[in-house]
């Protein structure tokens, strides 16, 4: 229970707001590097779900003792978030079933398929808005760095991470009041762009490379313009954990790190807020 204020004026300065900040060269190997969007009134979400932040209590009691608190309410499907298999599945894992060793310090690859979707031909740029990662971009990358491992965490960097905090470019939406007109997950989804994985990448990297998890820096494994969730019902399927909003992905190697990632623990989730951490091997 929180103490009781005095009648003090308060002042509060700044913003939510927070930036992700530009990549700088190598990442400091000793150090973790944050995959992960705060929480503010700019995070970006799937159409119909929305955030709301608020203050609680900021101020000195009548006893001079300082006190703070806000509160938040959600989605479990909000900013840089996991989704359990139970989300696509509905015999799949719930969040709770997940196993700890599936998420923390986990090997973890980054596919980076940016040049494929910002296409540069006699000074002009060309979105490839929709683009979906195919099983032969995958096998493009192992002739380059070698065959991915089983056990390991896919992150696919699609270079969406510059649109963060514009809810219509990163949601790919051209109509401002069509970006407002839906109201749930997969019931009446409204055209968006961006892009993400294809059910081929995702067949493969499923059965022939058996990964723990995949995760992207959109709002979703499935291309923004999929109606069938293919991506998402096939890794759920196998029980593969997806991670969505993935921020900084511009900062990793294409391989050679570990991942910690820990979401809120929510009883029988279909998903969660969740703090993703990169280190350097």
């Amino acid at each position: 229970m929180l103490p009781k204020l005095s009648l003090l004026p308060l002042v509060i300065i700044g913003s939510f707001s927070q930036l992700v900040p530009p990549s700088t060269g190598s990442p400091n190997p000793t150090k973790f590097i944050d995959l992960t969007y705060a929480f503010n009134n700019e995070t970006v979400l799937w159409p119909g779900k929305e955030i709301k932040i608020f203050l609680e209590t900021e101020g000195y009691t009548s006893t001079g003792v300082w006190v703070a608190s806000r509160g938040f309410c959600t989605s479990e499907h909000s900013s840089t978030h996991i989704d359990s298999p139970y989300h696509f599945n509905e015999h799949g894992k719930k969040l709770h079933e997940i196993p700890l060793e599936n998420m923390i310090d986990v090997p973890g690859i980054m596919i980076d398929i940016y040049d494929k979707v910002h296409q540069y031909k006699d000074g002009e740029l060309t979105v490839i808005e929709n683009y979906a990662l195919t099983q032969q971009d995958v096998l493009e990358w192992e002739a380059k760095h070698g065959k991915i491992s089983q056990g390991s965490v896919i992150l696919l960097r699609t270079g969406w991470n510059s649109r963060w905090g514009n809810r219509n470019l990163y949601r790919g939406v051209k109509d401002e009041d069509e970006s407002n007109s839906i109201d749930s997950e997969s019931d009446q989804p409204i055209e968006m762009n961006f892009p993400s994985f294809d059910v081929t990448a995702a067949q493969f990297l499923a059965t022939e490379r058996q990964v723990l998890g995949v995760g992207v820096d959109t709002l979703s494994v499935d291309t923004g313009n999929s109606k069938e969730f293919l991506a998402h019902r096939l890794f759920s399927s196998r029980n593969i954990y997806m991670l969505e909003n993935v921020a900084n992905l511009q900062v990793l190697p294409a391989k050679g790190f570990n991942l910690w990632i820990v979401p809120f623990k929510i009883d029988f989730g279909t998903g969660a807020p969740t703090r993703i951490l990169a280190k350097l091997n």
